[in-house]
């Protein structure tokens, strides 16, 4: 498991359509996307700038490598906004041995849900963090990768996290640090 050993509970996940008003971030990511693929069913890895993303969310971006056909999966990108909100940087990390069963079943379940299909996919999710029970709610916007033509070999996850006020970040902050301490025995 991460650095964190922290456990989150994802409470929903509902696949919505990849229709995003004007000028929506998620929606400028997937007309970017779109250009990356040009005439093909996905970009490949050397066509992604991420620096091209909005810079709204670049920060809230993840990149994993499709393991063993799906089994697993490894995040080669993991954006510094996520680290932020779940306390920890997943980085170079398996899927499996990230924030907890619930956690990894979710983003399993939606990764798959890209490699089967072969197309950008959007949810709304929302889970709630150990201990503070707090929720927080988001969407991720998953996009294929095709390093070899018709195989899903990467997967792009741009996600918008719902606004919190700086009370609610700090709550959820002091909650893994609790957490934390209390894994440790210093709490």
């Amino acid at each position: 498991m991460s650095g964190t050993d922290v456990e989150y509970t994802v409470l929903n996940i509902e696949e919505i359509p990849c229709e995003f008003p004007a000028n929506n971030p998620l929606g400028i990511t997937l007309d970017l996307w779109r250009t990356w693929a040009g005439d093909r069913a996905a970009p490949t890895w050397r066509d992604v700038e991420l620096f091209n993303l909005p810079s709204i969310v670049l920060p809230q971006t993840l990149v994993v490598d499709v393991v063993d056909g799906g089994n697993d999966f490894k995040y080669r990108f993991w954006g510094t906004i996520y680290t932020d909100h779940y306390g920890a940087d997943e980085t170079g990390l398996l899927l499996s041995e990230t924030l907890g069963p619930s956690f990894i079943e979710a983003t399993r379940s939606q990764l798959n849900a890209v490699l089967e299909r072969k197309i950008p996919l959007a949810f709304d999710v929302a889970i709630r963090a150990p201990r503070s029970g707090i929720v927080q709610t988001k969407m991720n916007l998953r996009l294929p990768i095709m390093d070899t033509p018709g195989e899903v070999t990467k997967i792009m996850t741009a996600t918008l996290f719902n606004a919190t006020t700086v009370d609610h970040k700090a709550k959820l902050q002091q909650a893994f640090s609790d957490d934390t301490k209390r894994r440790d025995g210093s709490g």
